[in-house]
């Protein structure tokens, strides 16, 4: 409760929306199924791999990026590339909720579902880089990380994380080749943080099995993603 006093009654009056939110989806999200995750650095192959996947039949839900680029007109990704100490709450609670809504729009019947990355990968790589930064206060970081325990606590298929691992500075070059105007301004360095921070939670990370050298070609690591869905 003292986060809710800290941040006002705006916070509060998020957290009572979201709840009701999930109690609508209950009964819809409860599916003793499996809910993959795959996660990674910006730039490390993400959006490759669910492709082909996807080419493969596999249900996949890719990051809501038309989304953060144009939500009623107003391109949120550019903002929060180019200034992070203004816009980083601003874009982390649209990504943390637009995440879970593709998540939840997801849920079905099928028997695995593929998410490129997840509400966790929100508060857990990209908010707490943000916190160390000095761009999040600590009530903005702690609210992001209840919202985030809320929200995947709906979602009752057990969790798979599979990452796929590169070098910072391959990453950031790969970044610089797909060249979206939105992450020009995304420097090394931040590459750099991101990268520590996701090797810090991906090796005390419980629910990961598979760890991809991504450095290989994409068909490669299809060929090993595939190879472990298969046998899940």
């Amino acid at each position: 409760m003292e986060i809710l006093v800290a941040l006002g009654g705006l916070a509060l009056a998020t957290l009572l929306i979201i709840r009701n939110i999930c109690r609508r989806s209950r009964r819809r999200t409860r599916v003793n199924k499996i809910m993959v995750y795959v996660e990674g650095n910006i730039g490390v192959g993400k959006t490759t791999l669910l492709q082909k996947l996807a080419e493969k039949g596999y249900p996949v839900v890719q990051e809501p990026v038309k989304l953060w680029t144009d939500c009623n007109g107003v391109n949120f990704l550019d903002l929060y590339s180019k200034d992070l100490p203004k816009w980083a709450f601003t874009f982390q609670t649209l990504a943390l909720f637009s995440i879970w809504h593709e998540q939840a729009e997801a849920c079905g019947n099928q028997p695995i579902i593929i998410m490129e990355r997840s509400v966790h990968s929100v508060v857990k790589m990209f908010a707490l880089n943000q916190f160390k930064n000095g761009f999040l206060s600590l009530p903005q970081y702690l609210l992001l990380e209840k919202l985030s325990q809320m929200l995947s606590g709906r979602f009752k298929r057990r969790e798979v994380f599979i990452y796929l691992h590169t070098t910072a500075k391959e990453a950031h070059q790969r970044m610089k080749l797909r060249a979206r105007s939105e992450e020009t301004g995304l420097s090394l360095q931040y590459f750099q943080q991101l990268q520590e921070i996701l090797l810090g939670w991906m090796t005390k990370e419980e629910k990961l099995q598979l760890v991809v050298n991504a450095s290989q070609g994409p068909q490669e690591v299809f060929r090993v993603v595939e190879r472990f869905l298969q046998a899940l």
